[in-house]
């Protein structure tokens, strides 16, 4: 049964792939469903188009994690809907890779294990956004915020890691793992031997900034542009990232090239050495509204490059020793933080 917690949605699920799917599809059958109507006019392309590319899309993660393809078909059965269209949902950063979206701001304070992001994304998602708590047979735990319908998001795991993106932007081919199934797959991890056996399995093809982090404070950010796959150094005090490459020079829109430099300038300096690492410092740089035009916690405005109105649909700060992830709803900086136990509560493990 799903609570409210942080004004979204709660769910805990729990059994195989298989069932944990149709448990996420079934609970959330109508906001998956209002989620698919939302991208399919995004996509702008012929029904026919997407559910092709679909089906590519499904094969690649089922040679990578069958599982995964498990818990998307069991979610399309708990909706009572074509798969493909779950599957397409879920690559839909590749099917929308070439759009110009400043979506994030991602910071990791470093040897810390306070890890967390703004989302920024498009406004009708604020009413439809979940949080999933699962439990495997085997015991293994995870909590992710993320789209109805999609593997995960942001996220973290019982064994301390977490993950968090930065969406960026590529004409390049991008038809690999799909970003948000390898952040569905690297919640599984249980050591960096592990994170980095999922990542070598994953390969390239797709458009992400990805920033991995552990509880012994160590972290992993790698920026995809297409066919290439290039890691960056961790930053001094803090790792921060937004929405452009930092390790080439691929061309970006002049929108998106002024938002999102302009908000990496800012967290940097909010997050520079000799300024506080912690929990409640995290926080407070990610509700830093300083920028009148290009701020880190970002009203919705209308964008030439963007779908509608944009801005953050939610902050989410994660600690990782403590298993909590703290989340926010919308862009208002005096709102409060819930904080939400990676611990599925035993009631609702009995249900």
């Amino acid at each position: 049964m799903a609570s409210i917690n942080a004004e979204f949605p709660l769910l805990d699920v729990r059994g195989t792939p298989r069932q944990r799917g149709e448990q996420i599809g079934s609970a959330f059958a109508d906001r998956i469903a209002r989620t698919v109507l939302i991208y399919q006019s995004y996509f702008a392309r012929p029904d026919s188009e997407i559910l092709a590319v679909a089906d590519r899309y499904r094969a690649g993660i089922a040679a990578f994690d069958e599982r995964l393809c498990d818990e998307i078909d069991g979610m399309a059965a708990g909706v009572d809907m074509d798969p493909r269209w779950l599957y397409a949902l879920n690559a839909r950063s590749e099917l929308l890779s070439a759009l110009s979206a400043a979506e994030c701001t991602a910071v990791h304070y470093t040897g810390t294990p306070y890890v967390g992001q703004n989302w920024d994304w498009a406004e009708p998602l604020e009413a439809l956004v979940v949080l999933i708590r699962a439990e495997d047979e085997e015991g293994r735990r995870f909590l992710t915020m993320t789209e109805p319908g999609i593997l995960a998001k942001i996220g973290l795991n019982d064994a301390g890691f977490a993950v968090c993106l930065n969406f960026l932007p590529t004409p390049k081919p991008t038809l690999g793992v799909p970003s948000h199934v390898l952040l569905r797959a690297l919640l599984d991890a249980r050591s960096w031997d592990a994170v980095e056996d999922v990542l070598r399995r994953a390969g390239v093809g797709r458009s992400l900034n990805l920033l991995i982090a552990g509880s012994d404070g160590r972290g992993i950010n790698i920026e995809f542009e297409g066919d290439s796959a290039r890691r960056l150094e961790a930053g001094a005090n803090a790792t921060t990232h937004t929405n452009h490459y930092l390790t080439c020079t691929a061309p970006v829109d002049a929108e998106l090239l002024e938002n999102s430099t302009a908000r990496l300038s800012r967290i940097q300096a909010l997050t520079a050495p000799g300024t506080p690492a912690s929990l409640a410092r995290l926080k407070d740089v990610l509700s830093d509204r300083q920028h009148p035009q290009h701020a880190i916690l970002a009203p919705y405005t209308e964008s030439s490059g963007f779908l509608g109105r944009k801005g953050t649909i939610c902050t989410i700060a994660m600690d990782l020793a403590n298993r909590r992830m703290h989340i926010r709803r919308g862009n208002d900086p005096a709102a409060p933080f819930s904080t939400i136990e990676i611990a599925i509560a035993q009631e609702a493990v009995q249900a």
